[in-house]
């Protein structure tokens, strides 16, 4: 089974169609992410304003923007397009237009499955203008665009691979597999891993290798879901369900397929796609002025030594 058909098609579509106009499939990809992270950007910005006012929608935008992996928006990966709709739907949903919501909604799971996770974001938004059953109802149903979405890709797969779910089937050429356990088997695994990692850091004699640095990042992985989960309860206490339904459905998903000897490898490039948890950290540092400047400088100096080690061909995200 071809590895790529993990890779949901928008993204690559777009770079390929652009690529006709450039004649290079990486400035193509370069752009669309340059492009799609303005984009995102000036919309997280529209969504924190009004929870958060002018300067936490600056310091939100700020937080993203210096997040140390963040480099993979100037870079040919999916994250700013995903981000980009993702967030427009939710802004679009906030606003009350349904058809508009579930389009970019669709869209953004067209760009990647974890889309999915703002299917009860959405829903709650929407239910929440009031109106008759029927009037809600009517509103829910442009919502059928996101699983509509993975139906459509499905069918693309069954068609050219006689595989419906060759996206799924694909993960295992990523050592990556959907646990019995849901996002309960990820987060044993992870803690499991982290644990043998402690214990290998922790070992002498001390000779760095493979499985030092590996049990490194099961160690700090394992930190930074702890940071994540802590923040999506922030986000549900200070900035409403809708947000905090999001940023649950996003770590279900992620936690419900580790990958086998690092169960928690890209959790970093997918905290970009959760921006909840931007206006989370926007928010609690909102009256901590030395504690906003120490985690900004903390990022740019982690991102700094990230962005280097990316293009000197280390695989970071």
């Amino acid at each position: 089974m071809p590895a790529a058909a993990a890779v949901f098609p928008l993204y690559p579509a777009l770079v390929h169609g652009l690529a006709w106009v450039t004649g290079s499939i990486l400035v193509a990809g370069i752009l669309i992410s340059l492009v799609s992270s303005a984009v995102a950007a000036a919309v997280l910005a529209e969504l924190a304003r009004p929870l958060l006012g002018p300067r936490g929608a600056r310091d939100t935008v700020l937080f993203l923007a210096l997040y140390p992996v963040s480099f993979v928006f100037c870079a040919v990966y999916s994250e700013a397009l995903f981000l980009a709709l993702a967030a427009g739907a939710f802004l679009a949903a906030q606003r009350g237009r349904a058809v508009l919501a579930g389009l970019l909604g669709g869209l953004a799971t067209g760009t990647r499955l974890i889309g999915l996770a703002l299917l009860p974001a959405l829903a709650l938004l929407l239910v929440q203008r009031g109106g008759s059953r029927r009037e809600r109802a009517v509103r829910l149903l442009p919502l059928l665009l996101l699983p509509a979405a993975v139906g459509l890709y499905a069918v693309h797969l069954d068609r050219e691979l006689g595989d419906a779910l060759a996206f799924s089937s694909a993960q295992t050429d990523w050592n990556r597999s959907v646990s019995a356990l849901g996002p309960l088997g990820g987060l044993v695994d992870s803690v499991q891993a982290a644990g043998r990692g402690t214990r290998i850091l922790l070992s002498l004699p001390y000779e760095p290798g493979h499985e030092h640095r590996v049990a490194l990042w099961n160690v700090s992985h394992l930190a930074l879901l702890a940071a994540v989960a802590w923040l999506t309860w922030v986000a549900w206490r200070r900035l409403g369900a809708a947000h905090g339904a999001y940023a649950v459905a996003t770590l279900a998903i992620v936690l419900s397929a580790p990958v086998e000897g690092f169960p928690l490898v890209s959790l970093p490039r997918f905290v970009l796609g959760d921006f909840p948890l931007f206006l989370a950290l926007a928010s609690l540092t909102a009256d901590r002025p030395r504690a906003r400047d120490a985690l900004l400088w903390a990022f740019a100096a982690f991102g700094a030594a990230a962005a280097i080690g990316f293009s000197r061909g280390v695989w970071i995200a």
